[in-house]
């Protein structure tokens, strides 16, 4: 049997190519079975993330007509699952304490990290030159994530650090067995990844970096585990190698090795995820073990017509002369602001003409500001186009009911005071009731809210000497409300109380679709954060306490719930969930064209993530290197994103960014060769 790897740009086919693969093993082999549902399942499908791995389980299952199931799985949920799996195997080998692991939601791993090192914090032994403790707290973890992503051993991210770093600064050194020398901020980096890791082991915790690192370091070696491994999977498909860590490639080949037999696809203008985690050189290694399988690039496109002339305008261009293209225009503005209209209404005219559809359309960023979300999508819904952005997540505390809830409970649990003010209870107030406004509200909050340290409370109407004022309807509803609050015990659970409240004020409103999914996500963090709190052995007030203010400073998201997104709808997205989600659409409007940010990795790339590749060579990461990385990148993202344009290209840019600068970003030659609107 013969390994596939399967090599194409964007919208050549090459998932169509390896589902025929598929289908190919499913007549060969799995329908020769006694039982062929079971032969199925010995394929291992790797998708990148769980939008490709829904799309493509049920591409597989729509060509097999469902007889041969597979289950599809991205590379960290794999991981978690073995380690769930084989959990007691780790406890004998590594002497944990016998618990079911816990796995944390982001925003409590970052939350407990920071507790956990919160003495070196506050102390300063543990920090970054302008990077505030937040943020600091992030890097370090994705750094744990990105070492184990590489394979590498914890202990050795302080050397690593040290060699890849330049830095300035001027610090006692300590001396290794290599006899280099680590600075005491890389080293101090080290030893408090190692104390989280220890933290997490002891209390039975798993984050993504704490999975990985155990998948790769302890279960993966394992002989125990890999006498399972060899027999459960017989098969491995690997959609989109170009975005997978370097751990996913070391299972490969521990399968292939042992006779597995693999189909690989891999897009040479891919890599989103580089800098993230993904290593695609590294598995070019798995490519030389495979008959290659190079696919045409797809011709209906731009990028068949003119993405070799753009990359070679963007990195030369001085020393070209090229006519401007037919089927590229652009927007222009002195300001942003300016900008999003001119936008809005260049893609309303054409939808009115019928020359487009709404769905034909996307608005690509190098990032997207709440602003510009905000601004775009008013403008086009006033003209009733729908607009779809990608992957939006919101705070919960963006929520008003879900705000006016957390006021509830500190009107009931003692020693919350400090957490509420008047206007928490004026917001409280207009949300919870129907006949109380604004400005009925600000009164009451002013006149009849009794704030103390540790009993907070409403007093009676008529405690305002001027109550007349109210009404009667707003003066009931304050008064039911009251009395209300007066009836519940602070004995009761606080998730049972949360539930208990939605019941009595906001139930009864019939609630919108996403309305109703934030406060069940509220609901489902709640019970969350108790069952971490249990574990930690905290107690209930602290828990209550610090799950308000949790909830308050952002961290919490949910998806806003859409059971039925429009299909005629312009999308909004990044650059990066634009490709991540492999959409392509007739036109498409470049926002931001001058932008600097075109140039930059931003929020998807990690820090020091060229480091733990396979690929380092060890020396420092330089300027250059970051710019020689910064070009490959945008080389990338423009054949990939003219590969998913069909016949139009607009680029959206105005003269001013926001804050002032004039703009004169990578781009900026391109944009003087296209036809002006």
């Amino acid at each position: 049997m013969t390994n596939l790897w399967i090599e194409g740009g964007s919208r050549s086919g090459k998932t169509e190519y390896m589902i025929q693969q598929f289908c190919d093993w499913a007549e060969t082999d799995f329908a020769q079975q006694a039982n062929p549902q079971a032969a199925s399942q010995k394929v291992l499908v790797l998708a990148v993330d769980s939008q490709q791995r829904q799309n493509l389980s049920d591409h597989l299952i729509r060509a097999t007509h469902g007889q041969y199931p597979v289950t599809a799985v991205t590379p960290l949920s794999f991981f978690r699952d073995e380690i769930r799996l084989f959990w007691t195997l780790l406890v004998k080998k590594l002497d944990f304490k016998a618990q079911f692991p816990l796995l944390l939601r982001v925003e409590n791993e970052q939350e407990l990290a920071a507790q956990v090192w919160k003495n070196r914090l506050e102390m300063g032994t543990l920090q970054m030159e302008g990077i505030g403790r937040d943020r600091l707290v992030r890097r370090l973890l994705d750094l744990f994530l990105l070492a184990a992503y590489g394979s590498h051993d914890l202990r050795k991210i302080s050397t690593i650090l040290n060699a890849g770093i330049e830095t300035n600064l001027l610090e006692t050194s300590e001396k290794v067995n290599d006899e280099t020398e680590i600075l005491e901020q890389w080293q101090e980096i080290g030893e408090a990844l190692q104390e989280w890791r220890g933290y997490c082991w002891e209390h039975g915790l798993l984050t993504y970096g704490i999975i990985t690192d155990l998948f790769v370091h302890h279960l993966l070696p394992n002989p125990q585990y890999q006498r399972q491994l060899k027999q459960r999977f017989t098969y491995v498909v690997i959609d989109r190698a170009d975005e997978m860590p370097a751990i996913a490639c070391d299972l490969c080949k521990f399968l292939l090795k042992h006779k597995a037999q693999g189909i690989f696809t891999f897009n040479p203008h891919g890599s989103a995820r580089l800098g993230l985690g993904a290593d695609p050189e590294y598995w070019q290694e798995i490519k030389s073990e495979c008959e290659v399988v190079k696919l045409s690039p797809a011709q209906d496109t731009l990028g068949a017509e003119i993405s070799e002339s753009v990359l070679t305008i963007v990195n030369e261009p001085i020393l070209q002369f090229i006519e401007p293209y037919a089927m590229v225009h652009s927007i222009e503005s002195v300001s942003r602001a300016k900008l999003f209209r001119n936008v809005a209404e260049t893609i309303a005219e054409a939808i009115a003409s019928g020359e487009v559809k709404a769905s034909d359309i996307a608005i690509i960023a190098p990032g997207l500001d709440n602003i510009a979300k905000y601004a775009i999508a008013e403008i086009l819904r006033k003209k009733e186009i729908n607009i779809l952005p990608l992957n939006e997540q919101r705070p919960l505390s963006y929520s008003a009911q879900v705000r006016a809830l957390l006021t509830l409970i500190t009107l009931v649990y003692p020693n919350l005071g400090k957490l509420v003010s008047r206007d928490h209870i004026a917001e409280m107030l207009v949300v919870l009731t129907d006949a109380i406004d604004p400005a009925r509200a600000g009164m009451i909050a002013d006149y009849c809210f009794a704030p103390h340290p540790e009993t907070p409370h409403l007093l009676a109407a008529e405690t305002y000497n001027q109550w007349n004022r109210l009404g009667y309807e707003a003066t009931q509803a304050y008064e039911k409300l009251r009395q209300w609050i007066e009836q519940q015990s602070p004995k009761d659970a606080p998730l049972l109380f949360i539930d208990r409240a939605i019941q009595a004020f906001l139930k009864p409103r019939k609630l919108s679709y996403e309305h109703t999914a934030t406060l069940q996500s509220l609901i489902e963090t709640a019970q969350y954060y108790w069952q971490l709190g249990y574990r930690l052995d905290r107690e209930d007030p602290l828990i209550l306490e610090n799950f308000i203010q949790l909830i308050r400073q952002g961290t919490v998201t949910a998806n806003p719930y859409a059971p039925n997104p429009p299909e005629d709808s312009v999308v909004l997205a990044t650059i990066f969930q634009y490709r991540m989600a492999r959409l392509s659409h007739r036109w498409q409007f470049w926002l931001d064209a001058s932008s600097d940010l075109w140039l930059q990795g931003g929020a998807a790339s990690l820090f020091g993530a060229p480091l733990f590749l396979k690929g380092w060579t060890g020396e420092k990461w330089t300027v250059e290197h970051q710019n020689q990385a910064d070009m490959q990148r945008l080389q990338r993202l423009l054949k990939d994103l003219l590969d998913r344009s069909g016949d139009r290209l607009y680029l959206c840019h105005s003269e001013l960014s926001t804050n002032g600068q004039i703009q004169n970003g990578v781009l900026t030659p391109l944009i003087e060769i296209s036809t002006t609107v």
